[in-house]
């Protein structure tokens, strides 16, 4: 839900820099490891830094590590035979992508560019294959991250059929404001920037009608753009186009 509190995803995104620490603990999967199994990893760890741009990995890649988004801006993109896109979620500090290499080893099922400068915090299966034989705090961890894919995947499925494009791209944006929001005078503002061509390619729509929706959405104050930065100026106008 939106809220004009700030949220720690929200403090995660004014940290400059995170210790691999720091950045284990905060994690969804390895934070719930006890103090000594995480200390453990925390020393067979290592960072990696990528440009603007850069691709972390693509679709078919071994599916060898987890990474940890330490700072910076990632999104996971899946291609169509036809060569279209489709973004499936961004990630942030604190985030973690690449679960599913920790359950079967199998290649990568989608590719991770980098949107910004970004450094990530990398975790090798083996290591954690090792841990989890120590510790079943992390197996469940692992489960219950890749059960709330799966739900998040049904969910989009479920959209497609039964909502209209701006009922989608008013979901997305809630959905952002959620999870990358950040409290500012006038609502909250999602504090990532948002290309339309990034946007439209969340909701499967085009650009063009993108920026007509985003323009709709404006009129009626729900929302107010500042550059690539999106304000959620009124939430409930947004969650009753969804319904």
């Amino acid at each position: 839900m939106i809220s004009s509190a700030t949220s720690p995803r929200a403090e995660k995104l004014d940290m400059e820099r995170v210790s691999v620490g720091d950045a284990l603990a905060a994690s969804s999967i390895l934070g719930k490891l006890p103090s000594e199994s995480r200390q453990e990893l925390v020393s067979l760890a290592r960072r990696r830094s990528y440009r603007r741009g850069e691709v972390v990995f693509h679709t078919g890649d071994p599916g060898d590590a987890l990474h940890i988004v330490a700072s910076g801006l990632v999104q996971v993109v899946v291609y169509s035979p036809g060569g279209t896109e489709k973004v499936l979620t961004l990630h942030g500090p604190g985030e973690v992508f690449g679960e599913l290499a920790l359950l079967d080893g199998a290649p990568r099922s989608a590719t991770v560019e980098a949107l910004e400068s970004t450094e990530t915090i990398v975790v090798r299966r083996d290591d954690f294959l090792q841990t989890i034989h120590e510790d079943r705090q992390a197996l469940d961890a692992l489960l219950g991250t890749m059960a709330n894919m799966i739900r998040r995947l049904t969910g989009e499925v479920t959209d497609l059929s039964t909502l209209d494009l701006r009922g989608r791209l008013a979901k997305k944006l809630i959905e952002l404001a959620d999870q990358h929001g950040k409290p500012v005078d006038d609502g909250v503002e999602i504090n990532i920037p948002l290309t339309q061509e990034s946007l439209a390619a969340m909701v499967a729509a085009t650009r063009p009608s993108i920026n007509k929706d985003l323009g709709w959405f404006e009129d009626i104050g729900a929302i107010r753009r500042r550059g690539r930065r999106i304000i959620i100026t009124d939430g409930a106008l947004l969650r009753r186009r969804v319904t």
